[in-house]
């Protein structure tokens, strides 16, 4: 009898033990949910910045007009970025735009792309031309082909590339304040 409770015992201790893994799994998802909606609304705060420094053309963004912000549907900062919704920013009040997968992206004014939008790009690029858009890729592909800032994680923070000269060809004057916390200006 002794015998069959020391059997049980460990038996026991590894059922308790799968069971509170299994109990914890849960939380696990959550917590690495959390922290992806905390980095989301992290580079929205980026972006809400890089919207503050930079100058558009007066002939696009005139007076007090709206300032357009533009995300393609399912981008993953898409929550975040709608948060940014009646904003001001230099006199302009910023709207959020989802745009379905054959959106327009010419009447944006910035415009966040991520890994889903790897595919559109290219083609994006070319109907964007030298159009005055501002755009901040989530994705380090897009990022290093033409986006004129790249949001990026280097040890856990949030960091940022700008490649100036295709803001300039577009128009578009970035503060020498944003370019000196850029981790890179090409």
């Amino acid at each position: 009898m002794m015998n069959s409770a020391r059997t049980k015992s460990p038996l026991l201790r590894m059922l308790a033990g799968v069971l509170s893994v299994f109990f914890l799994l849960p939380s696990v998802a959550l917590a690495q949910e959390a922290q992806q909606i905390k980095e989301a609304e992290l580079k929205a705060a980026f972006v809400f910045n890089f919207a503050v420094f930079t100058e558009w053309p007066a002939d696009v963004l005139q007076g007090a007009a709206i300032l357009h912000l533009c995300a393609f549907s399912g981008n993953n900062m898409q929550t975040a970025l709608s948060a940014l919704s009646d904003k001001v920013v230099n006199g302009h009040r910023m709207r959020f735009r989802p745009l379905g997968i054959s959106g327009n992206a010419s009447g944006c004014h910035i415009l966040v792309l991520d890994a889903q939008d790897r595919d559109r790009w290219p083609q994006l690029r070319k109907e964007l031309g030298a159009s005055s858009v501002l755009t901040v890729a989530d994705d380090r592909a897009i990022g290093t082909s033409g986006a004129m800032i790249a949001l990026g994680m280097d040890n856990k923070r949030i960091g940022f590339d700008v490649d100036l000269t295709a803001a300039r060809q577009a128009g578009l004057n970035l503060s020498s304040k944003l370019l000196h916390l850029a981790r890179s200006v090409q």
